[in-house]
């Protein structure tokens, strides 16, 4: 864990940011629109089409992925300024709190899902499936940038899938990857690392938030078993 107080080198205009009213569970999504000296604004943090609702004395809780990690910072809200669209000002956060970590973070899952396999270098000889087939796998893991996979269907590097991911993630279907490596034979099938190839920024964004939220509420659940089963 690394405390960082150059805090405006990394809050930035179009940063995107999840915020959650501190000791709740439910992420909201928002984006920073201006950085001033000590504030910033965002848009109306919304889930699903609902708006977060806040009082100058709700604490927030801020979180942001880029490549050099995992951010987290907790502040407070100055204000609601109404122009041409609604902004919160928020108080500039006096450090911001980093976890390193690879690319993007991956949360740890298993959901069976659908995935259609669109081309292999080698085909598919020896095995009954074919060309744009839709096969059940697992995903074991999931990312911003891609997922584990365990498959029935040996696969090699750089052959393409089309995967529908709408069973986690909510209307994306018919997402293009690409096996990047092979990891091994395991009980369910052959293990797979996958990276994303045809994913624009927004459906890349309900990604992250659906990776967060899983790992929000998995630490939460975490705390609330420790706290309840203390001897």
């Amino acid at each position: 864990m690394e405390t960082i107080t150059a805090v405006k080198k990394l809050i930035k205009p179009d940063l995107h940011l999840w915020v959650a009213v501190s000791g709740t569970q439910r992420l909201f999504f928002t984006k920073v629109s201006d950085v001033y000296d000590t504030s910033f604004t965002i848009l109306p943090p919304t889930d699903n089409g609902e708006n977060l609702i806040v009082t100058k004395k709700t604490e927030l809780k801020f979180m942001f992925i880029i490549e050099s990690g995992k951010y987290f910072f907790t502040t407070k809200p100055i204000g609601i300024i109404k122009d041409n669209i609604t902004l919160l000002a928020i108080e500039l956060p006096v450090s911001i709190q980093r976890n390193e970590m690879r690319a993007f973070y991956r949360v740890e899952m298993l959901r069976r899902i659908p995935v259609k396999l669109v081309h292999a270098a080698a085909g598919f000889k020896g095995t009954d499936y074919q060309k744009n087939d839709i096969v059940t796998m697992t995903c074991t893991d999931l990312s911003g940038g891609g997922m584990k996979l365990i498959s029935p269907v040996p696969l090699d590097k750089d052959d393409e899938l089309e995967i529908d991911l709408s069973g986690l993630v909510d209307d994306l279907e018919n997402v293009g990857a690409k096996v990047i490596r092979y990891i091994g034979v395991e009980e369910e099938g052959h293990a797979v690392g996958i990276m994303f190839t045809s994913l624009t920024e927004s459906a890349r964004d309900k990604i992250i938030r659906c990776v967060f939220q899983r790992q929000y509420n998995k630490e939460r659940l975490t705390d609330n078993f420790r706290r309840n089963n203390v001897f």
